[in-house]
């Protein structure tokens, strides 16, 4: 999270939430991690295997290894190394798509947008919650439901025409308290996982997508961001009291 500038229309790239290095820092210059603004009641493999009945469930795995293999299949090829904690010192955290009592099929936050692998079941440990972020680009809106309710829904300024946000569903991977809160990300920034399709790099990072504060409010409601979602700093900082690591983030 090093030389970030204004989250705007850039001319030769956009920010980054993360560093470009690979190695783990013990407190990433650009703010510090906050491991988990929210804890929740740990399930095990075969409960999260199991059909429920509670609406909008989100099962997220959180490793308890130093590294996470992920194959394409499960007892199939590698595919990715992942460490733990991450370059920004934060948990490694996915958003589960299938589980077994063995194995959990897993949202990547890796290139390309969408990617999926299998991850080994005992080095993970797994919660559950109901929650769900929708961002809707068209009408500058962003809304949070739990259950599938709407509990919270705010104006947010979205990426201009030239760096569009791409569509898609991700999840909160990380949520980092800037060191400088009236900077353009404002008091709070969530990591997300997916990457934008238009810049590759930014400052030296990989171009991840995010959603934060903003320094300047007169921008929400507006397209003016280089790929990330903006929120006013009391409505970030509303999200941040509740919302855990792992929620969904669907982007329409």
């Amino acid at each position: 999270m090093v030389g970030l500038t204004a989250c705007s229309p850039p001319e030769g790239g956009r920010p980054s939430l993360v560093q470009g290095s690979t190695t783990t820092t013990t407190r990433p210059p650009f703010g510090q991690v906050l491991k988990e603004p929210r804890s929740l009641e740990p399930i095990d493999a075969e409960e999260a295997a199991a059909p429920s009945t509670t609406r909008d469930r989100s099962i997220i795995a959180t490793a308890i290894v130093p590294t996470i293999e992920v194959l394409d299949e499960p007892d199939g090829a590698l595919t990715h190394v992942m460490d733990n904690p991450t370059p920004t010192n934060g948990p490694l955290v996915f958003l589960t798509e299938e589980n077994r009592p063995d194995w959990h099929r897993v949202l990547l936050p890796v290139r390309p947008n969408g990617s999926t692998g299998w991850i080994r079941a005992e080095e993970v440990e797994l919660a559950a919650h109901n929650y769900r972020i929708f961002v809707d680009l068209d009408e500058f809106r962003l809304r949070v439901t739990e259950q599938d309710e709407p509990i919270f829904e705010t104006v947010a300024g979205v990426a201009a025409d030239n760096s569009p946000t791409p569509g898609g569903t991700y999840y909160i991977t990380e949520l980092i308290a800037p060191v400088q809160p009236d900077s353009v990300y404002g008091r709070f920034a969530y990591g997300l996982s997916g990457f934008s399709e238009t810049f590759e790099t930014f400052a030296g990072g990989p171009g991840q997508l995010g959603i934060h504060g903003t320094n300047d409010p007169s921008t929400l409601g507006t397209p003016v961001s280089a790929g990330c979602i903006r929120l006013h700093n009391d409505d970030i900082a509303r999200l941040a009291e509740f919302l855990p690591l792992g929620v969904p983030v669907v982007v329409a």
